[in-house]
């Protein structure tokens, strides 16, 4: 009997110990809305998202009523391609035909097209066309002035589609002026342009392309001494960013050095900025646009190298993160909620990724207000992010199991 009650309490203390290990502190937190079914849902992880966060994003979780994990896959839009062409339709803005030519004006996406698709009505005509591009309708730039143009006849359908290749074009607009030499013109149908790109979305329930998300304004403070200009930048919270831009006056032309610092203590200054970060060259004929590492500074430091010229004035300095989202299978009647900020916290290890279709979006649910969670919160999280805490549950139960040996052992002398 003394044996059984041993075991039982042996196996109490291990699971306990057990217990605590699975447990840390997250310290905010954002209830997660319109879960209308079952079903896979998308949550773009917004700036104020993104400053409760570590840059790698391992410290955030969705966790259910019970403060289970529920587990969710990262997601970079911009770099998921389908295996699957995608065909994208274009409006037609103007469509005029005569025995000398065909005028035909379209509107293209918002992204970069290398293709157009015309629907012709199957023929077995040749023609010579021009393609021109604008973002206006005045003025139009020439992109290819020899395209010959002949539809292969489809044997199954009475339509056909003919491809128009050319370089990479961001115009908002594209004519195509198809020469007829007196004779009977096309049956245009339509346009569109084909894509593998996923960011193409017809449903319309998610952005049709991935811009950078701005961030709120800086705070900006300049110092110029000698030679050196000091520029202060503050962002209102620690938002990530990886690019920023800088809006410059006060000279004409100009070319110049530019170290990011970022601060390494509390006592930074413009004369101990840090630690530097990045270097680039800001010039009046630029975008004055740069991409950067990823990372969340409250404050950084721009130190311009004016030489013997006069300094440039820094009027704005604004910063971008990436588009970047997280997919999960969440139920209806159900309540989750986002918890973040844990420093201790390590980038769980799910096997979502193999049950998403990564060529699938899913319907948005939106965030509510980020709140603290205090002192007390914690949500089951994985053994290995308290290896130490397990390793003294082990030791622990050795000793219990040590000394009840030694009972046992000597109840039986």
């Amino acid at each position: 009997m003394k044996k059984k009650k041993c075991s039982i309490l042996l196996f109490f203390i291990v699971l306990q110990l057990y217990a605590v290990a699975q447990k840390t502190g997250f310290n905010f937190q954002a209830s997660i809305n319109n879960v209308k079914a079952d079903g896979f849902y998308t949550i773009v992880l917004t700036p104020s998202i993104n400053a409760h966060l570590k840059t790698d994003y391992s410290d955030l979780r969705i966790v259910n009523d019970s403060s289970r994990w529920v587990p969710h896959l990262l997601r970079k839009p911009e770099t998921e391609h389908a295996n699957k062409s995608v065909i994208y339709k274009l409006k037609i803005v103007k469509k005029e035909n005569s025995p000398i030519a065909t005028d035909l004006i379209v509107q293209s996406t918002e992204l970069t097209t290398s293709n157009l698709l015309l629907e012709i009505k199957n023929s077995d005509a040749e023609r010579s066309c021009t393609l021109t591009g604008s973002d206006d309708l005045k003025i139009w730039y020439t992109i290819n002035d020899s395209i010959r143009i002949r539809p292969l006849g489809n044997n199954s359908e009475a339509n056909s589609n003919f491809s128009i290749k050319f370089p990479p074009c961001n115009y908002k607009y594209f004519k195509i002026y198809i020469s007829n030499n007196g004779k009977a013109p096309f049956q245009i149908i339509g346009a569109a342009t084909e894509t593998t790109d996923t960011t193409f979305n017809a449903t319309k329930k998610i952005p049709s392309y991935y811009p950078s998300i701005e961030n709120p304004v800086c705070l900006v403070s300049q110092k110029d001494s000698g030679s050196i200009s000091y520029i202060k930048v503050v962002q209102t919270a620690p938002y990530h960013f990886e690019k920023i831009s800088l809006k410059i006056g006060g000279v004409k032309y100009y070319s110049r050095k530019v170290d990011l610092y970022l601060p390494v203590s509390a006592t930074h200054s413009f004369l101990n900025p840090g630690q530097l970060f990045q270097s680039f060259t800001i010039s009046n004929n630029s975008t004055l646009q740069y991409k950067l590492p990823i990372c969340n500074a409250t404050t950084f430091y721009l130190i311009i190298h004016n030489e013997d010229n006069l300094p440039v004035i820094v009027e704005q300095v604004k910063t971008y993160s990436k588009y970047r989202e997280i997919s999960a299978w969440l139920e209806i009647g159900n309540a989750y909620k986002l918890v973040m900020d844990n420093t201790e916290a390590v980038t769980p290890n799910y096997d979502l990724k193999e049950q998403i279709n990564l060529h699938e979006r899913f319907p948005i649910a939106e965030t509510g207000p980020i709140k603290s969670l205090g002192p007390t919160f914690a949500v089951t999280v994985a053994a290995n992010n308290n290896k130490w805490l397990i390793w003294l549950g082990i030791g622990m139960a050795v000793i219990v199991l040590c000394f009840f040996t030694y009972k046992l052992v000597r109840e039986i002398n």
